[in-house]
């Protein structure tokens, strides 16, 4: 008489055998999705990938995983089975895979009503992905790997697929691994020894990696063929150009040398902030005028131990930047890093100089908005409530711009790093709040967590014990909230 066990399996291959057809065609649909959504969209996407679970691995599966005393229908296993489609998109280098998940976290940014944590792009509501957990998720062989439960609504049923972004190096070793270690049902002596040297081949491929990564960085910075790359290398041709030209200027003032480099490049992505896309003529009109202003300062003498002077106050509509308009105009003068950034940007725009505070800092707040996906939240909260909940952490900002009184604020790095903070405090609001009357209960706690986060990115000093008071709070609310490790640290000081 035949086991139990198998006599399910059979019902489980014979399901899956009359699936096939539509699996096959919700397979291809699924490839070409992710293909059209990130063919134009990532340089380091290479190709897509899809395959249909075989009636082989899915028998393994079950056996493996005892499916068949966990599920009491074959109907009930496969609602449960997470990878019955399988996709996988490829690309170069293992910092692509972050890259091409950001991606998918920006592109998925309709949350579902029917399933829980899932989202679907705007415009294709068939196709969810389950990006509210956190990634990579770590195997069982300890490494990490972006792995993402997925759902296709495809002729009248819910089909479960899984995603996986793995890079050239990743896709090679998992292959190996996979058949000599995961697959391997040999009995194997030295088992031990075997997993530690695929962890060392798995290190070494990881610093091949790297080293071809730097390479390929090499080869794109010196890709003058493309618009992009021509530009990027003007760019920084203009930046070099600003930075010697002001350097004599500040030697031949006061007598040394400092570094505002990274200054220079800030002032340069705000002249060229007008310049959207491809149009090449107002970028070479405002490379001309921006040279020519360049000769003109040359032959001009500039006082850096001089005070700079406003005719007026700046007015701004916005709290954020009246905020640091004011607090800039008072410190300007105090500071020197301030004094060389602002004296700069007012050479190169020479009109009235609290209007050109005031153009900056509207440019320096829309790098913000424009950087942060907010459409979640939107759809849950309406915009003008966005709107507000958006202000708030950005006054949170501005009063630790104050804080901590550093030109680096403006640095393309720090302002990336923020923006980075400020997507992953609203991501976790938009899980956690479903009402505006949520939000005033427990929104202090997440301007908070956006303090904390910025403090520690800026290395300022925090009490532990307004840390430990943070916690507690977060305990007894209604949230769930994960700490981040960089906020850890300052417990530590106990």
């Amino acid at each position: 008489m035949e086991l139990e066990m198998f006599s399910f399996i059979n019902e489980v291959l014979d399901h899956l055998d009359g699936m096939r057809i539509n699996l096959d065609i919700a397979s291809r649909e699924l490839e070409y999705f992710f293909e059209d959504m990130l063919e134009s969209s990532n340089e380091g996407y290479l190709n897509i990938n899809s395959r249909v679970k075989s009636k082989q691995s899915l028998k393994e599966k079950i056996l493996r995983y005892d499916y068949y005393t966990k599920y009491k229908t074959v109907e009930g296993m496969f609602d449960h089975l997470s990878d019955l489609i399988g996709i996988r998109i490829e690309c170069r280098f293992i910092g692509d895979e972050s890259t091409i998940y950001k991606l998918l976290r920006k592109c998925f940014n309709v949350p579902s009503t029917e399933y829980e944590g899932y989202s679907s792009p705007e415009g294709n509501p068939n196709v969810l992905l389950e990006l509210s957990s956190k990634q990579p998720k770590s195997q069982k062989n300890g490494m990490k790997m972006y792995r993402i439960d997925g759902k296709y609504l495809f002729d009248d049923r819910c089909i479960n697929f899984e995603v996986q972004i793995k890079s050239l190096v990743n896709i090679f070793w998992s292959e190996i691994e996979h058949k000599v270690i995961y697959k391997n049902y040999n009995y194997i002596i030295a088992d031990r020894f075997y997993k530690d040297i695929m962890s060392s081949i798995k290190n070494s491929l990881t610093t091949i990696d790297q080293q071809l990564l730097l390479i390929s960085n090499q080869f794109d910075r010196g890709d003058a063929t493309s618009m992009r790359g021509r530009k990027a290398q003007m760019e920084q041709l203009l930046s070099k150009a600003l930075y010697d030209l002001f350097a004599l200027k500040i030697k031949e003032s006061i007598g040394i040398l400092v570094d505002f480099r990274k200054s220079c490049d800030t002032i340069v992505k705000y002249v060229f902030r007008n310049v959207l896309g491809d149009n090449d003529d107002v970028y070479n009109e405002t490379m001309v005028s921006v040279f020519a202003r360049l000769n003109e300062i040359e032959h001009k003498e500039i006082d850096f131990t001089s005070q700079i002077e406003f005719m007026r106050k700046c007015n701004l509509e916005d709290a954020f930047s009246n905020k640091i308009a004011h607090f800039i105009q008072e410190t300007v003068n105090d500071e020197f890093q301030w004094n060389i950034f602002f004296r700069i940007l007012f050479a190169i725009e020479p009109d009235c100089n609290a209007g050109d505070l005031e153009k900056f800092l509207t440019f320096y707040k829309e790098r913000f908005y424009k950087g942060v996906n907010l459409k979640g939240l939107e759809k849950k909260l309406g915009k003008e409530q966005t709107a507000y909940i958006m202000n708030e952490l950005m006054n949170r900002l501005a009063d630790l711009f104050i804080r901590v009184d550093t030109v680096e604020l403006f640095y393309d790095n720090i302002i990336e790093q923020i923006i980075n903070i400020l997507n992953n405090i609203l991501d976790t609001i938009n899980r956690n709040i479903n009402t505006y009357e949520e939000w005033e209960r427990e929104g202090e706690i997440y301007l908070r967590l956006f303090e904390l986060r910025i403090a520690s990115m800026l290395d300022m000093d925090v009490e532990a014990v307004k840390v430990l008071d943070f916690l507690e709070d977060v305990r007894k609310s209604e949230s769930n909230i994960e700490i981040h490790k960089s906020i850890v640290k300052y417990i530590d000081k106990l």
